[in-house]
């Protein structure tokens, strides 16, 4: 398969994956709504995931990619082997912990739970992790030897796999009326995702006779600091969802709906962006054009930016009619519809502040600056908490908190590689500061808006389309990147 046809799978995968995990939120929203049993399933069904992101999921990329990048099969299979075998052991475990702790680790997750939601929520969460957690580990591992090999699309659709037959397990849960197939259901999604990763890199060959059986000392140092840089970022989610449980049963899941949906889009852009802005970026910089790369690099920043501004104000615009049609089901009632639509405003409110901050990191990863990273990350995390204990317990805490960690940790983050490339940006800078408010205004404009009814709902949507296809034209035609990806497109569809 070409570079580029994989490329482009990879990108298909990753987009229809995100999908599914809106789709397994709208699942739980349809069966559970906003209440105390839709807050236990959400607990249970990510805390695997967190826990490994936390634990574990930056250092296997980090670490094991460039040691196996150009290697013969035989070497990663070795390198595979020790890293699976480390995960093993480790996240058996943390699987085992996270049974015999699972009462004190759910009211660390979401405080707001009691009584039978509470017991329903630590069971599944400890006997989903004994099994997700180790297999979730080593997945990681063999997603990580094929990506050394280019081969990003089987992670992304082993986490399609997942994410279906996860959906499939809270589908009996709803209809047997039985909260225990939520935990089955995690253990099957995550024994599936590793059967397919198995399967794939069985290719990869044996490990020669007499290799090391566990990873060095080097790489043990650098993954812990590889994690310490990404488990920031999750304690980020995880703290905001223990705020936001914390005022309620079913806020928790209004935060997270409302992430996941909010989100989506500016991930799934970056991705890509990500992918072209590195490339021009490694190149200039292997090449030794110092002006040249530091010029991507304004230029990686102010179309994130451009699109995080008009992403953000499409999503503002759309919100009510796609919370109606994702989650607007079942027993979500109409008063349940308006709370996710006001906490995503505020989550796409954020968007220039979260669009900065992954350029940032990129760009300091880049130069290998990970420590930058940790504090910048830190700083952000120790806001979040500071305003967090500060604020009364009310439906905003949660996203305000979740705000001040994204402005500290942007802004130091800033600093850092401004020292870095003696660069401060100023023009992106005053991008920033004016992208922030205008959305903020947005949103604060269109919650003045009749309640919403399909004719007010389908009006905003036709406004969003608008936006999005302006917004599209002045990426396409005045940005830099955007003139590149044009180009690019025009060269593929215009090819005889």
């Amino acid at each position: 398969m070409s570079l580029a046809r994989a490329f482009s799978l990879s990108l298909l995968l990753l987009a229809a994956s995100r999908v599914l995990g809106v789709l397994r939120d709208a699942v739980v929203a349809s069966h559970f709504g906003l209440s105390g049993h839709a807050d236990a399933a959400l607990v249970a069904l990510s805390y695997p995931d967190f826990t490994i992101s936390l634990l574990w999921g930056a250092a296997v990329p980090a670490v094991m990619v460039p040691r196996m990048a150009g290697r013969p099969p035989e070497e990663i299979a070795a390198e595979a082997a020790r890293w699976s075998r480390l995960a093993l052991v480790a996240f058996v475990l943390a699987g085992l912990a996270s049974w015999l702790l699972r009462l004190p680790l759910l009211h660390a997750l979401a405080p707001g739970l009691q009584g039978t939601d509470a017991l329903l929520a630590a069971r599944a969460l400890g006997l989903g992790a004994l099994v997700a957690l180790p297999a979730g580990a080593v997945t990681m591992v063999g997603a990580a030897a094929l990506q050394s090999q280019g081969r990003l699309q089987w992670q992304y659709a082993g986490n399609v796999v997942f994410n279906l037959v996860l959906i499939a397990g809270l589908l009996l849960a709803a209809r047997l009326q039985a909260f225990g197939w939520v935990a089955a259901g995690i253990a099957a999604a995550s024994l599936a995702r590793l059967g397919l990763m198995r399967g794939v890199t069985a290719g990869l060959g044996r490990a020669p006779a007499g290799a090391a059986r566990w990873p060095d000392r080097a790489g043990l140092q650098a993954a812990l600091l590889a994690l310490a840089a990404s488990g920031l970022t999750v304690l980020y989610t995880l703290a905001a969802r223990s705020f936001a449980s914390s005022t309620g049963a079913g806020q928790l899941g209004v935060f997270q709906y409302a992430q996941r949906v909010g989100e989506l889009p500016l991930h799934t852009v970056f991705a890509v962006a990500a992918a072209l802005a590195l490339a021009r970026l490694s190149a200039a910089e292997a090449a030794g054009d110092h002006a040249g790369a530091l010029e991507r690099g304004r230029q990686w920043m102010r179309s994130m930016l451009r699109v995080a501004l008009v992403l953000g104000a499409c999503g503002m615009l759309a919100a009510p009619l796609a919370v109606r049609l994702v989650f607007g089901w079942g027993r979500m009632d109409p008063a349940g519809q308006a709370e996710l639509v006001r906490a995503m405003r505020w989550i796409l409110a954020l968007m220039p502040l979260q669009a900065a901050q992954l350029v940032l990191a990129a760009r300091l990863n880049s130069h290998r600056r990970i420590a930058d990273q940790v504090l910048g990350y830190g700083c952000g995390l120790l806001a979040l908490f500071a305003l967090g204990a500060m604020l009364p317990a009310l439906w905003w805490r949660a996203l305000a908190a979740y705000g001040a960690a994204y402005l500290v940790a942007a802004g130091v983050l800033w600093l850092r590689l401004a020292r870095r490339n003696g660069d401060a940006e100023a023009a992106n800078l005053r991008l920033l500061v004016l992208t922030t408010p205008a959305l903020a205004a947005l949103g604060l404009l269109l919650a003045a808006w009749p309640a919403p009814s399909w004719g007010p709902m389908l009006l905003q949507a036709l406004l969003a389309a608008v936006t999005l296809a302006g917004g599209a034209w002045f990426l396409l035609r005045h940005d830099a990147m955007g003139e590149i990806l044009g180009r690019a497109l025009a060269r593929r569809y215009t090819r005889s």
